[in-house]
Protein backbone atom coordinates (compact mmCIF):
# COMPACT_ATOMS: atom_id res chain seq x y z
CA UNK A 1 0.00 0.00 0.00
CA UNK A 2 2.86 2.36 0.72
CA UNK A 3 4.51 1.50 -2.30
CA UNK A 4 1.21 2.33 -4.47
CA UNK A 5 0.94 5.50 -2.41
CA UNK A 6 4.59 6.71 -3.14
CA UNK A 7 4.10 6.03 -6.84
CA UNK A 8 0.88 7.44 -6.68
CA UNK A 9 2.51 10.80 -5.28
CA UNK A 10 5.11 11.09 -7.72
CA UNK A 11 2.84 10.72 -10.63
CA UNK A 12 0.85 13.64 -9.77
CA UNK A 13 4.46 15.27 -9.04
CA UNK A 14 5.70 14.35 -12.26
CA UNK A 15 1.91 14.63 -13.91
CA UNK A 16 2.05 18.33 -13.25
CA UNK A 17 5.54 18.94 -14.73
CA UNK A 18 4.52 17.23 -17.38
CA UNK A 19 1.25 19.00 -18.49
CA UNK A 20 2.43 22.78 -18.08
CA UNK A 21 6.22 22.66 -18.90
CA UNK A 22 6.34 20.18 -22.11
CA UNK A 23 9.97 20.14 -21.82
CA UNK A 24 10.39 16.12 -21.22
CA UNK A 25 9.39 13.02 -22.80
CA UNK A 26 6.97 10.81 -20.67
CA UNK A 27 8.97 8.06 -20.32
CA UNK A 28 11.63 10.21 -19.36
CA UNK A 29 9.08 11.60 -16.61
CA UNK A 30 8.41 8.19 -15.60
CA UNK A 31 12.01 7.72 -14.28
CA UNK A 32 12.44 10.45 -12.42
CA UNK A 33 11.45 11.57 -8.99
CA UNK A 34 10.29 15.22 -8.06
CA UNK A 35 13.99 16.30 -7.23
CA UNK A 36 15.31 14.95 -10.38
CA UNK A 37 12.38 16.64 -12.23
CA UNK A 38 13.31 19.73 -10.78
CA UNK A 39 17.06 19.55 -11.55
CA UNK A 40 15.80 18.83 -15.24
CA UNK A 41 13.42 21.74 -15.62
CA UNK A 42 16.10 23.96 -13.87
CA UNK A 43 18.67 23.00 -16.91
CA UNK A 44 16.25 24.33 -19.25
CA UNK A 45 14.50 27.34 -18.17
CA UNK A 46 14.78 30.98 -16.85
CA UNK A 47 15.58 31.23 -12.75
CA UNK A 48 12.18 33.39 -12.86
CA UNK A 49 10.29 30.69 -14.70
CA UNK A 50 12.04 27.96 -12.76
CA UNK A 51 10.84 29.96 -9.27
CA UNK A 52 7.20 30.59 -10.58
CA UNK A 53 6.49 26.68 -11.57
CA UNK A 54 8.35 24.80 -8.28
CA UNK A 55 6.15 27.66 -6.05
CA UNK A 56 2.92 26.78 -8.39
CA UNK A 57 3.52 22.75 -7.48
CA UNK A 58 4.42 23.72 -3.81
CA UNK A 59 0.97 25.24 -3.77
CA UNK A 60 -0.97 23.25 -5.26
CA UNK A 61 0.31 19.30 -5.53
CA UNK A 62 0.73 19.53 -1.02
CA UNK A 63 -2.46 20.87 -0.54
CA UNK A 64 -4.28 18.04 -2.88
CA UNK A 65 -2.36 15.45 -1.84
CA UNK A 66 -1.46 15.57 1.77
CA UNK A 67 -3.13 12.20 2.48
CA UNK A 68 -0.72 10.43 0.37
CA UNK A 69 2.62 12.73 1.66
CA UNK A 70 1.81 11.29 5.01
CA UNK A 71 4.06 8.57 4.17
CA UNK A 72 6.88 10.67 3.84
CA UNK A 73 7.75 11.31 7.48
CA UNK A 74 6.85 8.28 9.17
CA UNK A 75 7.49 9.52 12.90
CA UNK A 76 5.10 12.38 12.86
CA UNK A 77 6.03 14.50 15.51
CA UNK A 78 4.01 17.55 16.72
CA UNK A 79 5.19 20.12 14.61
CA UNK A 80 2.65 22.85 14.73
CA UNK A 81 0.26 24.17 17.09
CA UNK A 82 -3.36 26.45 16.66
CA UNK A 83 -1.28 29.41 16.04
CA UNK A 84 -1.43 31.97 13.82
CA UNK A 85 2.02 32.59 13.77
CA UNK A 86 4.73 30.36 12.37
CA UNK A 87 8.38 30.33 13.58
CA UNK A 88 11.59 29.20 12.10
CA UNK A 89 15.37 29.10 13.02
CA UNK A 90 17.45 28.98 10.46
CA UNK A 91 21.15 28.08 11.70
CA UNK A 92 24.57 26.81 10.96
CA UNK A 93 27.47 28.10 9.07
CA UNK A 94 28.51 29.66 5.30
CA UNK A 95 26.04 27.82 3.56
CA UNK A 96 23.40 28.67 5.87
CA UNK A 97 24.51 32.51 5.98
CA UNK A 98 24.48 32.27 1.99
CA UNK A 99 26.50 33.13 -0.97
CA UNK A 100 23.46 33.87 -3.05
CA UNK A 101 23.74 37.23 -5.15
CA UNK A 102 21.19 38.84 -4.28
CA UNK A 103 21.39 41.30 -7.76
CA UNK A 104 20.40 37.80 -9.40
CA UNK A 105 17.39 37.43 -7.85
CA UNK A 106 13.86 37.92 -9.76
CA UNK A 107 12.68 41.10 -8.80
CA UNK A 108 9.57 39.57 -7.20
CA UNK A 109 12.13 37.60 -4.65
CA UNK A 110 13.20 40.64 -3.63
CA UNK A 111 10.42 41.65 -2.19
CA UNK A 112 9.86 40.71 1.62
CA UNK A 113 6.22 38.73 1.84
CA UNK A 114 3.36 40.75 3.52
CA UNK A 115 3.17 37.94 5.95
CA UNK A 116 7.11 37.40 6.93
CA UNK A 117 9.16 38.63 9.80
CA UNK A 118 12.51 38.38 8.96
CA UNK A 119 15.89 38.45 11.63
CA UNK A 120 19.54 37.80 11.02
CA UNK A 121 21.61 37.76 13.76
CA UNK A 122 19.63 39.23 15.70
CA UNK A 123 18.45 42.20 14.11
CA UNK A 124 14.85 43.08 12.07
CA UNK A 125 15.67 42.96 8.15
CA UNK A 126 14.73 42.85 4.75
CA UNK A 127 14.87 39.75 3.17
CA UNK A 128 16.77 41.50 -0.19
CA UNK A 129 18.98 44.13 2.37
CA UNK A 130 22.15 42.14 2.14
CA UNK A 131 24.59 41.59 -1.04
CA UNK A 132 24.68 37.91 -0.05
CA UNK A 133 22.23 35.60 1.09
CA UNK A 134 20.75 31.78 1.83
CA UNK A 135 18.08 29.37 1.86
CA UNK A 136 15.54 31.59 3.50
CA UNK A 137 14.71 33.53 0.41
CA UNK A 138 13.00 30.95 -1.19
CA UNK A 139 11.80 28.82 1.72
CA UNK A 140 9.87 32.31 2.77
CA UNK A 141 7.92 32.87 -0.14
CA UNK A 142 7.23 29.21 -0.47
CA UNK A 143 5.83 28.69 3.21
CA UNK A 144 4.50 31.79 2.78
CA UNK A 145 1.94 31.05 -0.32
CA UNK A 146 1.58 27.64 1.25
CA UNK A 147 0.29 29.79 4.23
CA UNK A 148 -1.13 32.92 3.20
CA UNK A 149 -3.18 33.57 6.53
CA UNK A 150 -0.52 32.58 9.05
CA UNK A 151 1.87 35.26 10.35
CA UNK A 152 5.49 33.94 9.53
CA UNK A 153 8.88 34.85 11.14
CA UNK A 154 12.33 33.63 10.52
CA UNK A 155 15.12 34.00 12.37
CA UNK A 156 18.62 33.56 11.12
CA UNK A 157 21.51 32.72 13.42
CA UNK A 158 24.95 31.26 10.74
CA UNK A 159 28.62 31.81 11.54
CA UNK A 160 30.83 30.47 8.33
CA UNK A 161 33.83 27.93 9.18
CA UNK A 162 32.30 26.52 12.40
CA UNK A 163 31.95 22.86 13.45
CA UNK A 164 29.85 21.78 16.37
CA UNK A 165 32.30 22.27 18.91
CA UNK A 166 31.93 25.85 18.29
CA UNK A 167 28.12 25.24 18.93
CA UNK A 168 28.60 22.95 21.69
CA UNK A 169 25.85 23.57 24.28
CA UNK A 170 29.21 22.48 26.66
CA UNK A 171 31.09 24.80 24.94
CA UNK A 172 35.00 24.48 26.27
CA UNK A 173 37.96 26.71 24.41
CA UNK A 174 40.37 23.96 24.27
CA UNK A 175 37.88 21.89 22.17
CA UNK A 176 36.80 24.85 19.90
CA UNK A 177 40.80 25.95 19.20
CA UNK A 178 40.82 22.17 17.82
CA UNK A 179 38.63 23.13 14.69
CA UNK A 180 40.29 26.84 14.94
CA UNK A 181 36.78 28.41 16.31
CA UNK A 182 38.11 29.90 19.17
CA UNK A 183 37.50 33.38 17.92
CA UNK A 184 33.69 32.47 16.87
CA UNK A 185 32.70 31.90 21.26
CA UNK A 186 30.40 29.86 22.61
CA UNK A 187 27.46 29.75 19.94
CA UNK A 188 25.07 27.99 21.58
CA UNK A 189 24.46 30.68 24.45
CA UNK A 190 24.40 33.45 21.53
CA UNK A 191 21.97 31.46 19.24
CA UNK A 192 19.32 30.94 22.75
CA UNK A 193 19.81 34.73 23.33
CA UNK A 194 18.70 35.47 19.55
CA UNK A 195 15.75 33.25 19.79
CA UNK A 196 14.45 34.08 23.11
CA UNK A 197 14.69 37.96 21.88
CA UNK A 198 12.28 37.15 19.09
CA UNK A 199 10.17 34.36 20.20
CA UNK A 200 9.06 35.28 24.29
CA UNK A 201 6.08 32.71 24.47
CA UNK A 202 6.30 31.90 21.34
CA UNK A 203 5.41 28.12 20.00
CA UNK A 204 8.76 27.26 17.58
CA UNK A 205 7.65 25.57 14.34
CA UNK A 206 11.00 24.04 13.16
CA UNK A 207 14.83 24.90 13.02
CA UNK A 208 16.38 24.25 9.43
CA UNK A 209 20.01 23.35 10.04
CA UNK A 210 22.79 23.71 7.59
CA UNK A 211 25.90 22.77 8.81
CA UNK A 212 29.11 20.34 8.58
CA UNK A 213 31.35 21.08 6.07
CA UNK A 214 33.79 21.95 8.94
CA UNK A 215 33.66 18.92 10.58
CA UNK A 216 34.38 17.58 7.56
CA UNK A 217 37.74 18.83 7.55
CA UNK A 218 38.80 17.27 10.97
CA UNK A 219 39.31 13.34 12.15
CA UNK A 220 38.00 13.93 15.45
CA UNK A 221 34.84 16.06 14.82
CA UNK A 222 34.18 14.35 11.70
CA UNK A 223 33.90 10.91 14.24
CA UNK A 224 31.96 12.49 17.12
CA UNK A 225 29.26 14.28 14.64
CA UNK A 226 26.72 12.48 15.09
CA UNK A 227 26.95 11.87 19.46
CA UNK A 228 27.89 16.23 19.02
CA UNK A 229 24.87 16.55 17.06
CA UNK A 230 22.52 14.81 19.68
CA UNK A 231 23.85 16.45 22.39
CA UNK A 232 23.13 19.86 20.21
CA UNK A 233 19.99 19.26 19.39
CA UNK A 234 18.35 17.53 22.57
CA UNK A 235 19.69 20.37 24.63
CA UNK A 236 18.45 22.86 22.28
CA UNK A 237 15.07 21.51 22.48
CA UNK A 238 15.52 21.38 26.65
CA UNK A 239 15.98 24.99 26.89
CA UNK A 240 12.93 26.43 24.86
CA UNK A 241 10.85 23.86 26.04
CA UNK A 242 10.25 22.01 22.91
CA UNK A 243 10.91 18.34 23.42
CA UNK A 244 9.34 17.40 19.95
CA UNK A 245 10.56 20.78 17.76
CA UNK A 246 11.05 19.65 14.04
CA UNK A 247 14.70 19.60 13.47
CA UNK A 248 15.84 19.60 9.49
CA UNK A 249 19.12 18.69 8.52
CA UNK A 250 20.56 20.13 5.48
CA UNK A 251 22.66 17.41 4.20
CA UNK A 252 26.30 18.99 3.89
CA UNK A 253 28.21 17.98 0.21
CA UNK A 254 31.78 19.99 -0.11
CA UNK A 255 34.06 18.23 -2.08
CA UNK A 256 36.28 15.38 -1.13
CA UNK A 257 39.44 16.63 -1.98
CA UNK A 258 39.39 19.32 0.56
CA UNK A 259 37.45 17.90 3.12
CA UNK A 260 38.42 14.57 3.56
CA UNK A 261 35.99 13.57 5.94
CA UNK A 262 33.43 14.31 4.30
CA UNK A 263 31.47 11.04 3.81
CA UNK A 264 31.92 10.01 7.62
CA UNK A 265 29.91 13.20 8.26
CA UNK A 266 26.90 12.19 5.81
CA UNK A 267 26.84 9.18 7.32
CA UNK A 268 26.08 10.66 10.68
CA UNK A 269 23.87 13.07 9.72
CA UNK A 270 21.75 10.02 7.94
CA UNK A 271 22.35 8.38 10.81
CA UNK A 272 20.96 11.09 13.49
CA UNK A 273 18.09 11.80 10.70
CA UNK A 274 16.95 8.18 11.79
CA UNK A 275 17.38 7.80 15.29
CA UNK A 276 17.19 11.46 16.94
CA UNK A 277 13.42 11.68 17.07
CA UNK A 278 11.43 14.14 14.95
CA UNK A 279 14.78 14.78 12.77
CA UNK A 280 14.54 14.82 8.57
CA UNK A 281 17.25 15.01 6.39
CA UNK A 282 17.05 17.23 3.45
CA UNK A 283 18.96 16.33 0.40
CA UNK A 284 21.32 18.87 -1.38
CA UNK A 285 22.33 16.19 -4.13
CA UNK A 286 22.69 18.77 -7.56
CA UNK A 287 22.37 21.81 -6.69
CA UNK A 288 24.14 24.54 -7.90
CA UNK A 289 27.43 25.92 -6.75
CA UNK A 290 29.87 28.63 -6.92
CA UNK A 291 33.45 27.88 -8.95
CA UNK A 292 34.54 27.04 -5.40
CA UNK A 293 32.43 23.53 -5.56
CA UNK A 294 31.26 24.37 -1.59
CA UNK A 295 29.49 27.25 -1.72
CA UNK A 296 25.75 26.83 -3.28
CA UNK A 297 25.39 30.14 -5.43
CA UNK A 298 22.10 31.42 -6.58
CA UNK A 299 20.75 29.33 -8.12
CA UNK A 300 21.92 26.67 -5.97
CA UNK A 301 20.31 28.57 -2.55
CA UNK A 302 17.06 28.93 -4.10
CA UNK A 303 16.49 25.11 -4.52
CA UNK A 304 17.68 24.79 -1.20
CA UNK A 305 15.13 26.73 0.48
CA UNK A 306 12.34 25.41 -1.75
CA UNK A 307 13.97 21.96 -0.52
CA UNK A 308 13.43 23.10 2.95
CA UNK A 309 10.08 24.00 2.87
CA UNK A 310 8.80 21.18 0.59
CA UNK A 311 10.24 19.19 3.65
CA UNK A 312 8.38 21.42 6.40
CA UNK A 313 5.31 21.44 3.98
CA UNK A 314 5.02 17.57 3.62
CA UNK A 315 5.34 16.88 7.78
CA UNK A 316 3.72 19.77 9.49
CA UNK A 317 0.25 18.76 9.98
CA UNK A 318 0.94 14.77 11.22
CA UNK A 319 0.81 13.89 14.94
CA UNK A 320 0.79 11.30 17.04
Amino acid sequence: MIKQLKIFTITILITFFYLNLPLLSSAQASELSLNDVIRKVNSQLSLTTIIDQVNRQLSRSYTKNRSVLRVAYTRNPKLLSNSNELVFILAGQSNMAGFGTTAKLPASYRRTPSNVEFYFNGYPAKMSRFARFGPEISFAHAISRHFPHKKIKLIKFAVGGTSLFAWDPSWRLSKARLTRNASAGPLFKKLLQTIRTHTTGTHLSAILWMQGETDARYPGAARSYMKNLSHFVRALRRELKAPSLAFYIGEVDPPATSFPYRDIVRKAQRRSSAYIKNTLLVSTKGLAKRGDHLHYNTEGQIALGLRFAQAYIQTHRYHH
